[in-house]
This record gives C-alpha cells, structure tokens and sequence, in this order.
C-alpha cells in the first residue's frame, strides 16, 4: 500500500492516457441529470467530483451509496456504476434497475460481473488496471469520470490542466508531506481520531476515514461546519481523552456565520500540522490536530 499511495502522481498521468483512450457512445435522450453510484473506495470519487465540478456542472449530479435508485432516474439520466471489483452487490443491483429505467449507463470497473453485464447488455464500459485494493485507484476512477462527462459535453476539457498541476505539485511537496504525514500518526497513535471540515471539504474528511478504517484498521468519524454546531457540539461538554480532533482546514473563504467556537483560529503560537495548544474553551477534549 505504501508504495502505491507513493506511486500517486504516475498513476494520476496513467489515469489521463487511459481517459484519453477509452470508447464511449452518445446518449440516445438529452442528459437532464448525472448519478454516479459507487461503494467505499469505489464511491468515493464520485463524492469528491461533486463539490469539484459544482459550479461548472449544467446538470445536478448526485452519488448514490444504495442497492436502490432514486425515483427520477430515467432515460435522461446518465448513471455511471463504479466497481472495482465488479462484484459489488449494491452495485450490480442498480445496474438492473438502470437498464429497467433506460439509464444512459456506463459501467468503470477493472472486471468481475458487471464488466460481464455490461458486455451482455452492449454497455459503456471504462476499464480501471487491475489486480489493485479498490481503495488505491481513487486516481484513475476519478480521471475516467471526468473524461465520461467530458465525452457528454458536460464539462470542458481543462480539467487535465488542474490534474496536470495537481501532478506537478505532488511531485514537489511529496517528501514534505510524508514527512508531516509521518508526524500526524505519531500524534494519532492510541487515540481515536475525530476528523472536523466544512461542507466543501466532506469527501476529503470522509476520504481521510474511509483511509484511517482500511489501512490501519482503526475506527474514527467525521463531521462537517457548521452542522456540528448544532448538536454535536454539545456532547464536547463532556471531557474525551482518548479523542484526538483533526481540523481540516481550506483556503475556500466561507461566511463569516459559519464560524463559531467549535472552529479554532489559528494563532500565533500554533504551527501547521501540530497539536493545537490554541483549542477554545467549548471544545475540552485532550488534544486538537489542526491541518
């Protein structure tokens, strides 16, 4: 896993060949809306492409996580099913009930059934390098998806541009991230990680769990700003030691409302990366990790 997760960036341009590669046919309907469904490590790039492209989507775009499909899926829906495996029930399950709906469907997948299916049923197919944890080909799932709705005319194609600087700053700060990362474990280890952002930023949190309850088989939750202010902040009166609070933070200005004590302003004396002695006084729980 090491070594794959250090392999990123390659694996990123890999993922861009491929796209640039792969075979798709047009929708027979106008496209009024975009579903993409998709289970853990599979699911996942779906929940990052969806604040991503928010604002240049002509179309809703929702992620499904069910053995179901929302009633308005039709004919003018396009529905991307993403199974690494292929093998994925929930998966396999909606794809019955997309070919039932005349869903413009296309199946990313590295094999198992519903490369199968999709066979069967003469279906877009996008096939993902095999023999990989489904959790280590977040970066080629994610890259397909984008060129699927690049081929829809949904999105432009300046996107391989982002991912190109995305390359190109993973290759200059990767040593230094690791380093930090390396420092973030040490601080984590024997506690139970609870991981804060704001709603932008959720399928990265969710993303950091996902990571946290496969590799190092620990248990952890996440929650978003400023919903958390509502409920859970009230169960932060009772003193955790054994908890340890991760704050991701962004650069993507916010409304000011959306600040409360719940969301520690760094200081002077805080450095990035390092237990927070700056926590506020509403949230007593032993240690704060700000990113």
């Amino acid at each position: 896993m090491y070594d794959l997760i250090q392999y990123f960036p390659r694996q990123l341009e890999e993922a861009i060949t491929l796209g640039q590669q792969i075979q798709l046919t047009p929708a027979k309907q106008p496209l009024h809306h975009v579903l993409i469904a998709g289970m853990g490590g599979s699911g996942i790039g779906g929940a990052l492409l969806k604040p991503w492209l928010a604002g240049h989507l002509p179309l809703p775009l929702a992620v499904n996580q069910d053995y179901t499909l929302p009633a308005y899926v039709n004919q003018h829906t396009l529905l991307m099913l993403v199974a690494y495996s292929g093998n994925t029930e929930e998966i396999l399950h909606t794809l019955q009930e997309g070919l039932q709906r005349q869903a413009k469907i296309v199946c990313v997948t590295a094999g198992g059934s519903l490369q199968t299916l999709a066979a069967r049923h003469n279906l877009d197919q996008v096939s993902l390098p095999p023999s990989r944890p489904s959790r280590a080909c977040l970066d080629y799932a994610i890259v397909q998806q984008l060129f699927v709705l690049h081929f829809h005319q949904l999105i432009a194609k300046d996107f391989v541009a982002s991912l190109q600087t995305a390359i190109q700053l993973l290759d200059a700060t990767q040593a230094a991230v690791q380093k930090e990362a390396q420092s973030i474990a040490k601080q984590l280890y024997g506690k139970l990680p609870v991981i804060y952002t704001t709603v932008p930023y959720e399928a990265v949190a969710l993303r950091f769990r996902q990571q946290l309850n496969e590799n190092s088989k620990q248990l952890c939750w996440h929650h978003v700003i400023p919903e958390m202010n509502h409920n859970e902040l009230v169960g932060w009166h009772t003193y955790q030691e054994h908890l340890a609070v991760l704050m991701l933070y962004s650069n993507t200005p916010i409304p000011a409302r959306s600040y409360s004590s719940t969301w520690p302003r760094p200081c002077s004396s805080q450095k990035p990366l390092s237990l927070s002695p700056c926590t506020p006084k509403a949230l007593r729980f032993g240690h704060s990790l700000c990113i």
